[in-house]
């Protein structure tokens, strides 16, 4: 019926009123879109809808059980409600998920517990899932007929309103530690938070790294012992086993998760641990600020990712409480020293309230400053007059921090003479109580700053000094550039007075090599990075100028293709020469009789920034059979061949078509 329907239901979409159809046909497709409608709507929800007949079986369930409980809606239907409820809430929330009230009656978001699957879907993961359902009994003239309900999800809120507590318990016990042993009232709270999570686990332990000579390793647990006790005390050495395996875990600061030992032990510590513990087969060890915390099962894959997850918040409230322990006991060992190094010469310590009013100003800021702690005193703005223009804004946010740690600032004040002075000033935010700094509620402020100006002046003149060498280097540059530029001009008019064509063309190779240097020291002239130039731009320059050279503008095309543009000039100037060298011997060779081709640069560097490969191809006549890259004849490939090794590469000719010379360094 409800097929027939719903493919009723397609028409009506297309023509609510086709011709010949009657009025009650009309009504009849109305009512099926109605139902599809309706029937879509259940479907796509989020939440289990059901309805129990009037013996409280269901008669209908969407397809959402599946995802919540694991049941298909064919496995439950006919089955009794009570089937699915816990035991201990099925007295108490019974007559509610069968409700027979309506109206402001009927139940609303009544929280209560159902039983799933366990786990054999995919999408069910807990035996037990906590529900919020509303239900309103149905009534057909007067008579009860069923219940109508809505059973939404509330597992994951139960959970975190869960963790929330528990993770308040442990971290009241964690604020409250003086000194290590007070651990023990810690691990209880974890113990009992483990147990209200329903985690599945045999024994707990805080272990203690202490890295003082000898290092050492303390174990607190619940193994033998109603409550919490100190399992052990071994120094870490690579003798001791089981104190060396948790100093490796705590050092690399990563949780370590054996989910069976009896499968797989690489560490063999199976027996050490089944000494200590009894029957052990999961292990997690999680890291914290002085430890690990330990969770350990009889049971295989006793630990889901979850409580793993939750694991490693325990050991984060961990961490808090041995830094507030360790801040403690450095207060109380560093008193003297404060009190000391406020009076110390070389600093200025000062202390505000939350309001910015100055609470105390050691006096050595007359000797730096020329003024007095009672200059501060009398008003919170006195800073605001003595701070440099340009760092006033700087230092207001600086002394508002509320941030725990502290930060450090460098700025300029004035001297009563009128001379700017360079300050580094740290700040401290200072709190009343634990939960005062939870929530970064700063009570009072601690500035120390120290004079810094010779420090300043000398960076400023290494910085002019620095300056003055970059202009001479590029001054330099610019007159090698000039002076090679003057050698190739003095090489073109000796060639002019010589009839010999191969001294002619020797005179010219010896220009292109010398211009291409000279191409170097102008990029380095033009660059704002003396130490690297931009090779792509320079190797266009360099084959533009080879090409007009040789008179194979128009004639001859090039291509450059390359993943990097800067290089150093250790490699910008053999690769230079290098591409000199084989472009100019194919604008020699390649191309006869005034042929047309293409010349071809590429360059690939690799990730480790020394390996590299760097290709001069062309599509011309090749190079001949004889040419040996091994004993070369030619002064250009020689030259080429003495390149390559000072740039640690090889030389590699490819004649597939035309020529590839391939210059390879591996890294």
């Amino acid at each position: 019926m409800h097929t027939e329907l719903l493919s009723e239901s397609t028409d009506i979409r297309q023509d609510s009123n086709p011709p010949g159809a009657s009025p009650a046909d009309g009504a009849l497709q109305e009512l099926a879109l109605s139902e599809a409608r309706y029937r879509a709507l259940v479907e796509g929800s989020s939440d289990f809808i059901y309805v129990l007949d009037p013996d409280g079986r269901f008669s209908f369930a969407n397809s959402e059980v599946g995802h919540l409980l694991g049941y298909s809606p064919e496995e439950i239907i006919g089955r009794h409600y009570s089937e699915f409820l816990i035991g201990e809430d099925a007295e108490r929330v019974g007559r509610a998920f069968h409700e027979r009230r309506t109206g402001d009656r009927a139940t609303r978001r009544l929280e209560v517990r159902l039983r799933s699957r366990g786990g054999e879907t995919r999408d069910v993961e807990l035996d037990v899932r906590h529900f919020s359902i509303s239900a309103l009994g149905l009534y057909r003239g007067g008579a009860y007929v069923g219940t109508h309900g809505v059973a939404r999800d509330i597992t994951e809120r139960k959970f975190h309103e869960r963790k929330r507590g528990i993770m308040q318990q442990v971290r009241e016990a964690v604020w409250n530690m003086v000194s290590a042993e007070d651990i023990q009232q810690v691990l209880e709270a974890i113990r009992t938070g483990l147990d209200s999570m329903g985690v599945s686990y045999d024994h707990c332990a805080i272990n203690v790294v202490d890295i003082t000579e000898p290092p050492m390793l303390r174990s607190y647990s619940s193994f033998g012992s109603a409550g919490i006790s100190k399992r052990g005390e071994w120094m870490i050495t690579e003798s001791e086993g089981y104190a060396s395996r948790v100093h490796a875990i705590w050092r690399r600061g990563r949780t370590a998760r054996r989910v069976d030992l009896e499968a797989l032990d690489p560490s063999k510590e199976l027996a050490q641990l089944t000494e200590l513990y009894g029957a052990v087969r999961s292990v997690i060890d999680v890291p914290f600020s002085f430890g690990t915390l330990t969770i350990l099962s009889g049971a295989a894959a006793a630990f889901s990712d979850r409580d793993a997850a939750f694991f490693e918040e325990l050991a984060e409230a961990l961490s808090e409480g041995f830094r507030r322990m360790e801040d403690l006991q450095e207060l109380a060992r560093s008193e003297k020293r404060y009190r000391t190094l406020v009076e110390t010469p070389n600093f200025v310590v000062m202390l505000l309230d939350g309001d910015g009013n100055y609470l105390y100003v050691s006096p050595q800021i007359e000797n730096w400053l020329g003024y007095t702690p009672d200059d501060f005193y009398r008003s919170p703005g006195f800073r605001r007059t003595i701070v440099h223009p340009e760092n006033v804004a700087a230092t207001e946010k600086f002394h508002g921090a509320s941030e725990p740690g502290h930060q450090v600032l460098e700025f300029r004040w004035r001297h009563r003479s009128g001379r700017y002075l360079w300050a580094a000033g740290s700040i401290f935010p200072i709190y009343e109580s634990a939960e005062d700094e939870q929530i970064h509620n700063v009570s009072m402020v601690q500035v120390v700053a120290q004079d810094i100006t010779e420090r300043k002046e000398a960076e400023e003149q290494i910085r002019s000094s620095l300056e003055e060498k970059e202009v001479l280097l590029k001054e330099i540059h610019h007159r090698v550039k000039n002076n090679l530029q003057i050698i190739s001009s003095l090489l073109h008019l000796q060639s002019a007075r010589l009839d010999d064509d191969a001294l002619v063309n020797a005179f010219q190779d010896s220009q292109h090599r010398i211009r291409s240097m000279a191409l170097i020291h102008e990029e380095l002239y033009k660059s704002t990075d003396l130490a690297r130039i931009d090779f792509r731009g320079y190797t266009t320059r360099l084959v533009d100028n080879l090409i007009d050279s040789f008179g194979a503008g128009g004639r001859i095309a090039t291509t450059l293709d390359m993943d990097t543009s800067m290089l150093t000039i250790d490699r910008a100037i053999p690769m230079g020469l290098i591409v000199n060298e084989l472009v100019s011997n194919a604008l020699k060779y390649a191309f006869p009789d005034q042929r047309t081709g293409t010349i071809c640069i590429d360059l690939r560097m690799g990730m480790d920034g020394q390996s590299f490969s760097l290709t001069v191809a062309d599509d011309g006549v090749g190079v001949p059979p004889d040419v040996d890259l091994e004993s070369p004849e030619t002064l250009g490939l020689r030259l080429v061949a003495s390149l390559v090794g000072q740039l640690k590469a090889r030389l590699v000719l490819d004649r597939t078509r035309g020529a590839a010379f391939h210059v390879l360094r591996a890294s």
